[in-house]
């Protein structure tokens, strides 16, 4: 059985704190403390939270010795100094996705971790709720023959004025890491290898100067193909769809299972069937306590920091047709 892991919160945004809110369901883990480069809101957040303690920079919580386990939620272009640091400082990371924003940020981050001997993982949660495990399972078991087509959507609406760091092209804004990445992983994925061939169109905005709109398709070894579409000022649209040489599946909430019922669809051959998952689990609590049996030895990553190095190389690729650097 797992101990119970200390963890530190880096970060107050929008998704550490989605984070954090379900860090009260996981099994394994116990909220030992929170840091922003305001101590205001970090004593904010602490509070909501009930945190133990706070801080007003990074270091300081990295530093704590009552810190097992740091979790990193900052824009991803700080993802790096944070993540080195603390498995410099013998801590457990786990970062937000993209890990990486090159794949030299990703060496660089995998190379500490395997000096320091501490558990590094991508925060790409989908990637250990039942629906996938089960999906990866069908894919295996050779139900809808070899894979011909992938293709996914992530699409959300970002349309406040005012500043918001995914329209920050400096902090590498845009759809395409901000959720691109999750289209490149799974087909990755589900694709079972390298993509030899990568191609993409965007639509850049007029003062964000980002991809906030981009459709891309990926080549892989075995001739088939993985589409994907992405948008940040767009209405709410995920999917998933798999199509084979006997069969085809279509997963609807690929992304964010729900954590009572989730289900995705096999067309094959034999038969049609829907696959559900019942009392799957929250994503978020799923993937801190799957650190937590990482950690303890009990089983191996569904999310290693390696997968992270040839996500970035596709990431990075992309970005620079975009923006030509």
């Amino acid at each position: 059985m797992p101990e119970k892991l200390r963890w530190g919160i880096i970060g107050t945004g929008k998704m550490s704190t989605l984070f954090t809110r379900c860090l009260a369901g996981a099994k394994h883990v116990r909220l030992q403390a929170v840091a922003s480069r305001n101590k205001e809101k970090a004593a904010k957040f602490a509070a909501e939270f009930n945190a133990p303690s706070f801080y007003g920079s990074y270091t300081e919580l990295i530093k704590d010795k009552n810190v097992d386990v740091v979790y990193v939620g900052t824009p991803h272009t700080h993802h790096r100094d944070s993540v080195l640091s603390a498995l410099a400082n013998g801590k457990h990371v786990l970062c937000e996705k993209p890990m990486g924003v090159t794949l030299l940020e990703c060496n660089e981050m995998i190379a500490m971790a395997r000096k320091t001997n501490r558990v590094l993982l991508e925060a790409f949660m989908y990637r250990v709720h039942p629906q996938t495990i089960r999906l990866q399972e069908v894919l295996k078991s050779g139900r809808i023959g070899d894979i011909r087509t992938i293709r996914s959507a992530f699409c959300y609406g970002l349309f406040s004025d005012s500043y918001n760091v995914r329209l920050d092209k400096d902090l590498r804004g845009g759809g395409l890491y901000d959720v691109g990445c999750y289209c490149i992983n799974f087909s990755r994925m589900v694709a079972g290898a390298e993509p030899t061939r990568v191609e993409a169109l965007w639509k850049l905005g007029e003062e964000s100067g980002v991809d906030e709109t981009l459709s891309c398709i990926m080549q892989f070894p075995s001739g088939s193909l993985a589409m994907f579409d992405i948008g940040i000022r767009s209405t709410g649209n995920s999917y998933a769809e798999i199509i084979g040489s006997k069969g085809r599946i279509i997963i609807p909430n690929p992304w964010k299972p729900h954590p009572v019922k989730s289900s995705f669809h096999i067309y094959a051959e034999d038969k049609n069937e829907e696959v559900v998952i019942n009392n799957g689990g929250n994503i978020y609590s799923l993937e801190a306590d799957h650190l937590a049996e990482v950690v303890a030895g009990e089983t191996k990553p569904l999310i290693p920091a390696k997968d992270a190095m040839n996500n970035a190389i596709v990431l990075e690729q992309i970005w620079k047709r975009i923006h030509g650097a």
